[in-house]
């Protein structure tokens, strides 16, 4: 009787138990297969406000669907996420805290369990891939102030076209006036470079241009796209000095991912003229080697100028300059003849003197504008420097082009130089032989549309960068890409009987 009941009692305990380990068995295989199959969203390059925090980015990527870090084990050329401190080919990133932290709550790689080691990325073969000189902090303190990677060389391959996007309107509304469709070329050397003011287009943009006179003070995610791409460049573009910011730097942090300037050392060059287009110009206008350039000149020293107050550097050296020699002053600081961009007027005026002054509103790193290059060189006139360094002049201007304050003791020194050179024909006309003994080796700087479209077709397709830091790279360590202005206290000027007075309309 016993032995029969304890059978029975088997006989309902051994289907419970084989159920139960069937029902787990089923259970875990299903979700292994829901964790193996979960992978990164590649179409999605995430802009500022999905930037996780530097340590959590394996390899320096954008990553978007940050929840879905844990337990992913399919991602190819990666090494272990739990040391991510030993991925090869990652620079490292100074100043981490500049990143911001715009995700919470991200579980660390660390933490989460079963994580498989992926295989290490693999070095570099593709020489255009090379990592450059000027991303090492050694070679380049500003480097500190942006991040650069890589990835795999083979995910991605060079194109033979690009597409660009410009967001905002620009400020000399250059889109209307070329492009009066909103599509088509403005380099014409490069028809496979196509710029677009549609929006619609943001998908197939590989480069989307931001002019900053139209970004608005604080970053407004609602008015930039929703989503960067991969591998997609989101431009800053700045024609002016730091010395005049219009947004504020802070809220712009990683935000952005190449930049035109008039530096150098930009992405892509947006200087404001430059040899190769100064002497491509004379080829097309020609050159009479023995063109007396005083002819017609019947007046000293001109200047233009909109920008005049007391803390300005040039406006100090300006009114000891003017004690010594006779200046017409034009714009909006003197007498009003011409609107500043009317390129009909100011040529017939600035032709009758022999100088101009080609005083910068801020003495900054390789700031040459309009004034030096369109004002007064295309205008065959001597400009009278002041902005950059010596060493500037001499690398980017035409040789013995211009006659520069800094080699003088004195403005009434250069006062008396200019008006001794005005007399001289012969000295006078040393400053233009420059014309026809053009520099060997002229660096290639088509303006820049052209240059852009050139940077971007042959830029390394698997190179990465984003600048963490923006007003630390423009504005330079400890603000040193300018001179401070004059320490006094700010008044308008205006320049009247020969000499700056306080401004009626201050």
């Amino acid at each position: 009787m016993r032995t029969s009941q304890l059978f029975r009692r088997y006989l309902v305990i051994i289907p419970i138990c084989l159920g139960t380990i069937f029902v787990f068995y089923v259970t875990n295989n299903f979700m292994d297969k829901t964790r193996n199959s979960r992978d990164l969203n590649a179409d999605c390059d995430c802009s500022k406000r999905d930037i996780p925090n530097n340590q959590d980015i394996p390899n320096g990527q954008e990553i978007p669907n940050r929840q879905d870090i844990p337990n992913r084990q399919d991602i190819p050329n990666r090494q272990d996420i739990q040391n991510r401190q030993d991925i090869p080919n990652r620079q490292d990133i100074p100043n981490k805290q500049d990143i911001p932290k715009k995700q919470e709550n991200i579980p660390k790689a660390e933490n989460v369990q079963n994580v498989k080691k992926i295989p290490a990325i693999p070095e570099q073969t593709d020489p255009t891939c090379a990592r450059e000189p000027k991303d090492d902090p050694n070679v380049n303190p500003l480097s500190k102030f942006y991040s650069v990677w890589y990835d795999p060389p083979t995910e991605v391959a060079k194109k033979d076209h690009v597409k660009i996007l410009i967001w905002t309107e620009l400020w000399d509304k250059q889109m209307r006036k070329v492009l009066p469709k909103g599509k088509g070329a403005k380099c014409m050397s490069m028809p496979n470079c196509i710029f677009t003011g549609f929006r619609s287009e943001i998908h197939e943009a590989d480069a989307v241009l931001f002019e900053v006179s139209n970004l608005q003070k604080n970053y407004n995610a609602s008015v930039f796209p929703t989503v960067r791409y991969p591998r997609q460049h989101w431009v800053w573009y700045h024609t002016e000095c730091p010395g005049f910011p219009s947004i504020n730097f802070e809220t712009y942090r990683s935000v952005f991912n190449w930049t035109i300037t008039y530096r150098a050392d930009s992405d892509s060059s947006g200087a404001w003229g430059s040899l190769h287009r100064t002497y491509q110009r004379l080829k097309v206008e020609g050159v009479d080697p023995n063109k007396d350039y005083t002819v017609g000149k019947t007046k000293l020293a001109v200047w233009f100028i909109s920008k005049c107050n007391t803390q300005a550097n040039r406006v100090a050296y300006a009114t000891e300059l003017v004690k010594h020699m006779h200046i017409d002053v034009f714009g909006r600081c003197g007498k009003t003849v011409c609107a500043k961009w009317n390129v009909t007027c100011m040529p017939g005026i600035i032709r009758q003197y022999k100088f101009y002054l080609a005083f910068e509103n801020m003495i900054c790193k390789e700031y040459l504008t309009e004034k030096f290059w369109r004002n007064a060189l295309a205008n065959d006139v001597i400009p009278v420097v002041m902005g950059a360094n010596r060493s500037d002049y001499e690398r980017l201007a035409p040789p013995h082009s211009y006659i520069h304050v800094d080699d003088f003791k004195s403005a009434k020194e250069l006062a008396d130089y200019l008006m001794m050179l005005g007399q001289d024909k012969e000295k006078y006309n040393a400053y233009f032989k420059w014309k026809t003994h053009p520099p060997k080796n002229i660096p290639l700087e088509e303006g820049m549309w052209c240059n852009m479209c050139r940077e971007l077709l042959n830029r390394c397709p698997t190179k990465r960068k984003l600048y963490t830091n923006l007003r630390g790279w423009f504005e330079g360590e400890n603000h040193s890409m300018c001179d401070p202005m004059v320490d006094v206290k700010f008044k308008e000027l205006q320049f009247e009987d020969n000499r700056f007075k306080v401004a009626s309309y201050a």
